[in-house]
């Protein structure tokens, strides 16, 4: 029981944390790019493509690494304790960032989309460990 709310702590701890820095390094990549499409207006169409697609990216960085945190600290169900943490973080996010709002399908996307990504950041732990332990017998 212990070991698992520290898992999922870790894991949760670790997207939120994790989600503020890709914040501002979105914040800051939008600034740039505002100051390049004032110097070469061609690219102003492109602002909220660049935008969206450094979000993405960002999230799903931020979740396999909360995926691989749960996956590291976890000692049995790891699948489960991932989905557990990047729920509890992604919706953590998702009320810090909508207050009043509703909870709409594109934020439902956004929730789904961080549980399979904390479940690739899982798959991914336990493969790396998997190779390991080959590598270890092999020697």
């Amino acid at each position: 029981m212990l070991n698992s709310l520290k898992a999922i702590s870790f894991g949760v701890i670790t997207i939120l944390i994790l989600g503020l820095v890709n914040q501002l390094v979105i914040i800051m990549s939008a600034v740039g790019f505002n100051s390049l499409v004032k110097y070469a207006p061609g690219f102003a169409p492109w602002t909220q493509t660049f935008t969206y697609i450094l979000a993405a990216a960002g999230f799903f960085i931020v979740m396999v690494s909360g995926g691989l945190v749960t996956t590291m600290a976890a000692l049995k169900h790891a699948y489960a304790k991932a989905v557990i943490a990047s729920i509890l973080g992604s919706s953590i996010s998702l009320y810090l960032s909508l207050k009043d709002e509703i909870f709409t399908p594109i934020a439902f996307f956004f929730v789904l989309f961080g549980v399979i990504a904390s479940i690739i950041g899982c798959w991914g732990w336990k493969k790396y460990q998997k190779n390991t332990i080959k590598q270890d017998v092999e020697m």
